[in-house]
């Protein structure tokens, strides 16, 4: 595979409920960070696109680091960097619904009310506002590789978001509290390939896992 410039996103988003309250997830950004670093072997064009990690996985060797908070706020600075040659690798976790509104003062525990509806939205999904593009404004070369934290059905569900986002290849995990995922050391994956190839990696460190996978994509 040949490529000019790496994009690497990683880490949570936050949606803000109120200003002390808010809808994230557990994940912790090493994965993609461990994806960064491994990618800037392979060109000096890496840019890092980093939600809320944890401050050790922030800022890698060999990378330039756009920092965001929101989905939205991800999904712009993933368009603004795609272009001709690009591998952009989604290892992020965004959060998938945002409030309808969100409150200028924190919202208060009033004596009586036992139950606060929040009205939520659905983000857009980053990777299908990307293929958008690409076909748009008829981007070559741009390979495109996804995430798939599961809990269950991992193939399924897997294989399903590969074609429906049409994607290059996705990379399935599960993340339920028996297998590794979120915030754990270790990990192991499955690479699925549009063309139907599969190849397992890990259980290992996410250090390890993540230059197989970019030695896996350069190979292909």
């Amino acid at each position: 595979m040949e490529v000019v410039k790496i994009i690497v996103s990683s880490g949570p988003t936050r949606e803000w409920i109120d200003p002390v309250r808010f809808i994230s997830n557990a994940s912790s950004g090493k994965m993609g960070f461990c994806l960064a670093e491994a990618a800037s072997t392979w060109t000096s064009d890496v840019v890092y696109i980093r939600g809320l990690t944890q401050e050790e996985y922030s800022r890698p060797a060999g990378s330039r680091v756009v920092s965001v908070e929101t989905t939205l706020e991800m999904r712009k600075a993933v368009l603004d960097e795609i272009g001709p040659g690009t591998l952009l690798i989604m290892a992020a976790a965004p959060a998938d619904f945002r409030p309808v509104q969100s409150s200028e003062a924190k919202i208060k525990k009033e004596e009586g009310s036992e139950i606060i509806t929040l009205e939520l939205a659905k983000n857009p999904d980053i990777l299908s506002s990307v293929s958008e593009k690409i076909g748009k404004e008829n981007i070559s070369g741009v390979v495109l590789v996804g995430f798939s934290a599961e809990t269950h059905n991992l193939q399924e569900h897997a294989l399903g978001k590969l074609k429906r986002k049409n994607l290059d290849y996705i990379v399935g995990n599960y993340v339920s509290r028996d297998e590794k995922g979120f915030g754990d050391l270790d990990t192991k994956v499955v690479v699925f390939g549009k063309d139907g190839s599969e190849k397992g990696i890990g259980p290992a460190s996410k250090e390890f896992v993540a230059r197989e996978l970019l030695a896996y994509l350069k190979s292909r």
